[in-house]
Order: C-alpha cells, then sequence, then structure tokens
C-alpha cells in the first residue's frame, strides 16, 4: 500500500498543508520557518511516537484567550 499525500491542518506553523509523497523518496525543501520541521513533526506523531503536545502557533492565541474568557465568564454565573 502506498500512501499517496498527508493532510496537516492546525499543527504548529501548519494551518492547512497537503504534502505528496513518492513512492521512493520524499524531500522536504523550503525557506528557513516554513514549517519542515512541523511536517515532520506531525509525521513523526502519527507514525512514530504517541506524546501530548502543548505546543500552540502564535496565530491560535487569540481564539484560544477568547475560548477561556468565555469559558470564565460561564463558570462565573454556575458559582
Amino acid at each position: 500500500m502506498h500512501i499517496e499525500f498527508v493532510e496537516i491542518s492546525n499543527f504548529r506553523k501548519l494551518i492547512s498543508t497537503r504534502i505528496g509523497l513518492s513512492k521512493k523518496t520524499t524531500v522536504f525543501v523550503g525557506a528557513n520557518n516554513s514549517g519542515k520541521i512541523s511536517a515532520i513533526t506531525a509525521l513523526r506523531y502519527f507514525l512514530v511516537q504517541r506524546e501530548t503536545f502543548n505546543d500552540f502557533t502564535l496565530s491560535h492565541w487569540p481564539a484560544i484567550n477568547t475560548m477561556g474568557l468565555a469559558w470564565e465568564q460561564h463558570r462565573g454565573t454556575d458559582a
């Protein structure tokens, strides 16, 4: 069986990425800070190591803060 591509979403720097995989060799090439290590880390996480990640990209923090504030406000009405 050959996996032709993988799609990675919302993982570290990768908001929505599709990576084509060759039958023989796949090489990651790109500028510094473009997400090469993030892609490899995601592949390794799902194929080799199962560990917990608490790593959020800066672009996700506004949404995380909004969720936290909403939770705090909701929790305040329950107390």
